[in-house]
């Protein structure tokens, strides 16, 4: 049987993987359309700190279930480090820019890797999605008299 040359040359399907012998679907369970909501910046910088939080906190697990590969409600996000949760050097520079794009902010990579939890990661966007007024008192040191 003639093989053409396009045949040969096609990519292989990126959804799939090889293991012994047999095809398996790579699975990407996030939400129900399979996509990330990114939170409105401008809720964010309206809302409260408390609300602001909860806002990330649910944007970060779809971010973390996608990278990963995982629902978001079952991503532990402060019981456990991030390269604990399975985000090493190539997840979390996928995590850094899918976030950076998404957010319009600007993340740490080392800081992301080495953070003690995702709550931390999400303490860490939600002072830079806030009001401009609270970022300003949040680096004011406090009077020593």
């Amino acid at each position: 049987m003639w093989v053409t040359r396009a045949a040969r040359l096609r990519p292989p399907d990126l959804g799939k993987t090889m293991t012994a012998n047999r095809t398996v679907r790579a699975a990407r369970p996030c939400t129900a359309a399979g996509q990330v909501t990114v939170p409105d910046r401008a809720a964010l910088a309206t809302a409260g700190r408390a609300e602001r939080t909860r806002m990330l906190d649910g944007y970060v697990r779809q971010e973390l279930g996608w990278v990963l590969g995982i629902a978001p409600h079952l991503v532990d996000t402060t019981g456990r480090p991030m390269s604990s949760l399975g985000i090493g050097s190539i997840a979390g520079l996928e995590l850094q820019h899918r976030m950076e794009a998404a957010l319009h902010v600007e993340l740490n990579l080392q800081m992301l890797l080495l953070a003690n939890s995702a709550a931390e990661l999400v303490d860490c966007l939600a002072g830079q999605l806030g009001p401009r007024e609270e970022a300003a008192h949040r680096h004011v040191p406090a009077d020593s008299a």
